[in-house]
């Protein structure tokens, strides 16, 4: 005979059990997005944006027709905007006017580098600060001035470092914040932001769209002026090449990349989230076309 509290074991199992099933629950509004009945004109504007974004040009009508036909064959899905955004940045084949779509790609992030830093300087203007200095250079040689031949190779690699920057980040030998430092540490920066006060506030706010603070504007000016050793951002400087490292090495400096992405292509600044979920990526990989990639895929962007 099974004893009572064997059965009122057995009610326990069982009232355990129907406890743990859970009631399934349906979220209202929860419906994915329909794009069929997006307008062609908008799909059209997506296309001419992305071009003139990533390309700095509009696309030819052969190129949006076919563009617009993978966006609507895929109902314009986020993986279709992607194929397309990737294709810009990365295919190499060659593109009448622009030899391949990547080598405008990395052109127009070299010239907006150029257009943030150094008020779209020319590159004919490096090589004129460079034929100057080679004149330097053999005039110092000649009159035995070793401090005017060290002066003048200085200046000679400092254009040098810019003018190469664009085809070096292309290749991959260079990340986009060793670019930056280029921008920064060369003679026509220095020319746009004379004296290490102008300096020191011009790339804080260039990189970092804030000015220093009074801690932090001691320090850098005490590097740049007088070569006086100082730590920021959890490094050290001694010298304004150092200072520009310290910048652009640092997280603000990736945090401020992540805004300008969102500056230049949406036309506000991202909120604490969005920041906060691209830096986890960005930070430790520097991939800017990844950052650019998931605005430029937003619904936001292509105004649907």
């Amino acid at each position: 005979m099974i004893q009572k509290s064997t059965y009122f074991f057995i009610y326990l199992l069982f009232l355990c059990a129907s406890c743990s099933k859970k009631d399934e629950k349906i979220v209202s509004g929860n419906v994915p997005k329909n794009y069929e009945n997006v307008p062609t004109v908008k799909v059209e504007n997506y296309i001419n944006r992305i071009y003139i974004d990533l390309l700095g040009r509009e696309p030819l009508n052969t190129e949006k027709i076919r563009d617009v036909g993978i966006l609507r064959s895929g109902n314009l899905s986020f993986d279709t905007r992607k194929q397309i955004i990737t294709r810009l940045m990365t295919d190499s084949s060659f593109v009448i006017g622009d030899s391949s779509y990547k080598k405008a790609y990395y052109q127009r992030i070299y010239d907006l580098t150029k257009a943030r830093l150094l008020e779209g300087a020319e590159d004919g203007e490096f090589s004129d600060q460079i034929g100057n200095a080679q004149f330097a250079l053999i005039s110092s040689r000649l009159t035995g001035d070793s401090i005017g031949v060290f002066s003048a190779m200085i200046t000679i690699d400092r254009c040098k470092n810019v003018l190469r920057a664009r085809r070096e980040y292309q290749l991959g030998l260079i990340k986009i914040n060793q670019m930056y430092a280029y921008m920064l540490d060369n003679p026509i920066y220095d020319i746009i932001n004379m004296n290490s006060l102008n300096f020191v506030n011009a790339s804080y706010d260039d990189l970092f769209f804030r000015f220093p603070t009074r801690d932090e504007f001691s320090i850098s000016f005490d590097i740049i002026e007088s070569g006086k050793g100082g730590s920021l951002f959890g490094g050290f400087a001694s010298n304004k090449a150092e200072y520009c490292q310290l910048l652009v090495q640092s997280r603000e400096f990736h945090e401020g990349m992540i805004k300008w992405c969102y500056l230049t292509l949406i036309g506000r600044e991202p909120s604490t989230q969005e920041s906060y979920n691209l830096m986890v990526d960005y930070y430790p990989s520097q991939n800017l076309q990844k950052v650019q990639t998931l605005i430029l895929m937003t619904d936001e962007y292509a105004h649907f």
